[in-house]
């Protein structure tokens, strides 16, 4: 009579019957047949895995439209209010229960509405409403609560909110991310930290001098200065930073804030960088040179000029242009003339064409002796859309 087998056995005697099976195949099919099996199971894994990544964003997409259903338009009405509301009165416009709290999940959806509302209707906010809808979802428990428990990349996302919501996180709970030694994390805590602190929030570019940033971390950069000039704290002086940093990026980004800032007291130790290794630090600081009106360095422009590289020399004919001292006419004339580079000889006309009176009386001459090579950068310059785009 058959014996029946369950459980273990029954699984233990199709292993063996497998095995033996095989046993006396060549090895390159037993090969085979073992890596066919293999591919059969990553293929079902491979399925099941995205089958639920489907489920998975449908229940989260569905959690959003309900969430948007119930707060978005509400929030953004109060938002909007120019009459401050207190917290009961937002609770009950929102229909929110305060003894009931949302779960981490709503409360994520609701911060992402929040962030929309933020950067469709910036200038139109009523911040004390804005903030009030917060402290209502009780945003910043929640916010640091992902700070202190959450994942690598929640944490990374609740710093990214509190700058985008203009919330807050208290210091003790930003702190120990300050030095973590993953460089994304710890650029985005003292991104934030930038962005809340009142004290010293820059103290990290005098302590770290090789701190490295991607494009993407000066544009952060950028914003957590211009949003700290709106607020009225003050901008810091940028030429320290300048001269300390090791990091050759890290330097022209700080030139360059001192160009848009119009750091003018900061001209005379920049000037410096002019005789910089590097010609992008070089290029960068004589354009802002120029943008900031020092007209102390036009003679040392002049006399280094003929020993730079070409991108140097546009950028030292810029600056010269911006200067307007009148004293550069008869060098701009003598630059066109030995300049062998279009792009150079088109930088140094327009230069003559809005440097002065005179100098548009030296860019007709110059035009009235153009062969029929070198009329077209004359028509260039002189074009109102071609000369508007440069």
């Amino acid at each position: 009579m058959d014996q029946v087998l369950y459980g273990i056995d029954f699984i233990e005697y199709y292993f063996y019957w497998i095995y033996y099976k095989f046993i006396g195949y060549p090895l390159i099919i037993r090969i085979c047949s073992i890596a066919v099996m293999f591919c059969i199971i990553a293929y079902l894994f491979l399925m099941f895995h995205i089958i639920y990544g489907i489920f998975k964003r449908r229940k989260e997409k569905r959690r959003y439209n309900k969430a948007f259903d119930k707060y978005y338009e509400e929030m953004k009405a109060i938002s909007l209010d120019s009459n401050a509301l207190n917290e009961e009165e937002i609770a009950d416009r929102l229909a929110y229960d305060t003894k009931k709290r949302p779960k981490p999940a709503e409360l994520r959806i609701i911060t992402q509405l929040l962030t929309e509302i933020k950067s469709v209707h910036e200038d139109e906010i009523n911040e004390v409403n804005y903030q009030s809808i917060q402290t209502v979802f009780q945003i910043t428990r929640f916010l640091e609560r992902e700070l202190q428990f959450g994942t690598k990349r929640a944490k990374i996302q609740a710093l990214k909110l509190i700058q985008s919501i203009n919330g807050y996180a208290s210091e003790a709970v930003l702190v120990r991310f300050l030095y973590h030694r993953e460089m994304e994390l710890r650029n985005s805590a003292r991104y934030t930290y930038m962005w809340l602190s009142q004290g010293d929030p820059f103290r990290f570019f005098d302590e770290d001098i090789s701190m490295k940033l991607r494009q993407w971390d000066m544009m952060e950069l950028h914003a957590i200065l211009e949003h700290r000039k709106k607020v009225g704290y003050n901008t810091p002086s940028f030429i320290k930073w300048v001269n300390t940093s090791a990091e050759e990026n890290v330097k022209i980004f700080f030139i360059n804030e001192i160009r848009l800032y119009n750091e003018t007291e900061s001209a005379p130790i920049l000037a410096k960088q002019i005789n910089a290794r590097s010609t992008e630090i070089r290029g960068e600081a004589i354009k802002t040179l120029g943008k900031l009106k020092y007209k102390e360095i036009e003679p040392k422009l002049i006399e280094m000029y003929h020993v730079q590289p070409e991108e140097v020399k546009r950028q030292i004919i810029t600056a010269i242009a911006d200067l307007k001292t009148d004293k550069a006419l008869g060098f701009l004339y003598n630059a066109y003339d030995e300049a062998d580079n279009w792009g150079t000889k088109r930088v140094i006309l327009k230069a003559l064409y809005d440097y002065s009176a005179m100098g548009r009386k030296t860019f007709d001459q110059l035009e009235r002796k153009a062969d029929s090579h070198t009329a077209i950068l004359f028509a260039h310059t002189k074009h109102p859309l071609i000369n508007q785009l440069n």
